[in-house]
């Protein structure tokens, strides 16, 4: 059994917007090893590191706990997974091996020798662009920047990353498919075309 580690963030319900308030119901229900945020009014992070066959059965299972504690607070998302440049250097240097902001810069913008691919795009192009996490670990480790004695790591985060992204990806679906029926059809439809 493996440990995951990954953020769940919540929009708690309106009639009790005060984090406090469900901090013994989540260690109730089974989030003990969840480290809670609280700093913002009326949303809660957690942080957790939980033991599981796989990193779709933790999540699940986390989700879960904290829905049967929580029962009427929103999943707003699970992190990591569109991250910035620093924000990706610094998961990297804590969970594989010490990437430096300035090496990922030169990913990014294709100074860095000795590279196989391009840099995968953007997901989020702006002022201060966010990439999947999942997309920048596999053309890490497509290039060789990693270690072999870190490739199982590697292996192991690029999978709860693609995890993530799709619990993410399908929990945006899904409040799209409710909103906005009709349109969620037809853009499925484009999506279809360019596969």
């Amino acid at each position: 059994m493996n440990e995951y580690e990954f953020q769940l963030y919540y929009q708690l319900p309106e009639s009790e917007p005060d984090p406090e308030v469900w901090l013994d119901a989540l260690f109730e229900a089974g989030c003990d090893d969840a480290l809670v945020g609280v700093g913002v009014a009326g949303h809660m992070a957690l942080d957790f590191t939980r033991p599981a066959q796989n990193p779709l059965a933790a999540l699940h299972s986390a989700i879960d706990d904290v829905q049967r504690a929580i029962p009427t607070g929103r999943l707003v998302s699970v992190g990591p997974d569109l991250l910035n440049l620093s924000e990706l250097s610094t998961l990297l240097s804590e969970r594989l091996s010490k990437v430096s902001r300035q090496a990922m810069r030169k990913y990014a913008t294709g100074e860095a020798r000795k590279i196989r691919t391009r840099f995968p795009p953007a997901r989020v192009s702006g002022a201060i662009p966010l990439w999947h996490v999942d997309d920048v670990l596999k053309w890490m480790k497509h290039n060789g920047k990693f270690k072999p004695e870190a490739t199982e790591q590697a292996d192991a985060l690029i999978e709860l990353s693609a995890a993530i992204r799709t619990v993410n990806a399908v929990d945006e679906y899904a409040a799209s498919r409710a909103a906005y029926p009709d349109l969620t059809e037809q853009a499925l439809g484009l999506a279809r075309s360019e596969v």
